[in-house]
C-alpha cells in the first residue's frame, strides 16, 4: 500500500508542475508518467482512471489543506463580526492560497495549475468537489453582502475580478518564487490592499452610463 500511494504521489506532484508549465491539455499522460518516475505508461488510468480525475486529484490534494485555513480565518471574522469588513475578507480570500507560495520540497505550482484551469475550462468550479469551495464561496457571499450598495451587476462584476485576480496575481507571484525571497508578505499585502480598494472604488460616470 505505501508503495501505491508513493505512486499516487509522485503523479500528482508531476501533474501539479506539468499542467502549470504546459496546460491542462499541453501534456500527455505518458509525459506525466514519466515525470513522476512511473515505468508503466498506464500508471494513471490505474491510480486515477481519467485527465479529468487526475486534475480533480491534484485540485483536492491542496484545497483539502487550504478550505480548512479559509474557513477558521472566516470564523474569526464572524466571531468578530467583521464579515463587513471588505479588506478582511479579502484577506481571507487571498491568504489561504498565498500560504502555498511558501517553498517546499517538491516546488510549487499549484496557484499556476489554477490559473490555468480557471482560464482553460473553469475547472474549479467543474471538477473540484463542493466541499473544497465551502469557504471560498461563503467569503465570496460575506463580500457580495458587504458590498450590496452599488448597483447589482456592477457588485457582481468586481467580485468576478476580485476572485480572478487573486488567483493570477498569486499565480504570477508564485511563478517569480516570490515565496522564498522574504519579500512575499509585502506582496500579498499590496494585492490585498488593491483589491480590496478596487471592490470598493466610488463607481465612475462612465460606468454608470454603461450600466444604464
Amino acid at each position: 500500500m505505501t508503495e501505491k500511494r508513493d505512486g499516487q504521489h509522485a503523479i500528482l506532484i508531476a501533474a501539479e508542475r506539468m499542467f502549470a508549465d504546459y496546460g491542462l491539455h499541453g501534456a500527455s499522460l505518458r509525459q506525466i508518467s514519466e515525470a513522476a518516475g512511473q515505468k508503466n505508461t498506464s500508471a494513471i488510468q490505474y491510480h486515477f482512471g481519467s485527465r479529468d480525475r487526475l486534475v480533480e486529484a491534484v485540485f483536492a490534494m491542496r484545497m483539502s489543506l487550504i478550505n480548512p485555513r479559509r474557513q477558521a480565518a472566516l470564523e474569526k471574522l464572524r466571531a468578530a463580526g467583521q464579515t463587513g469588513n471588505v479588506r478582511a475578507l479579502v484577506e481571507v480570500m487571498v491568504w489561504p492560497m498565498a500560504e502555498e507560495l511558501r517553498p517546499r520540497a517538491e516546488g510549487n505550482h499549484y496557484v499556476q495549475f489554477l490559473s490555468r484551469a480557471s482560464r482553460e475550462r473553469k475547472l474549479a468550479i467543474e471538477l473540484a468537489p463542493s466541499d473544497f469551495l465551502s469557504a471560498w464561496t461563503d467569503t465570496v457571499n460575506h463580500l457580495r453582502e458587504a458590498i450590496r450598495y452599488l448597483p447589482e451587476k456592477i457588485a457582481e462584476t468586481r467580485v468576478e475580478l476580485a476572485s480572478e485576480q487573486t488567483i493570477s496575481a498569486l499565480a504570477a507571484y508564485e511563478a517569480q518564487d516570490l515565496g522564498s525571497t522574504g519579500q512575499l508578505d509585502l506582496f500579498v499585502e499590496t494585492l490585498i490592499d488593491m483589491i480590496a480598494a478596487g471592490v470598493t472604488a466610488p463607481v465612475s460616470s462612465q460606468t454608470l452610463a454603461a450600466y444604464s
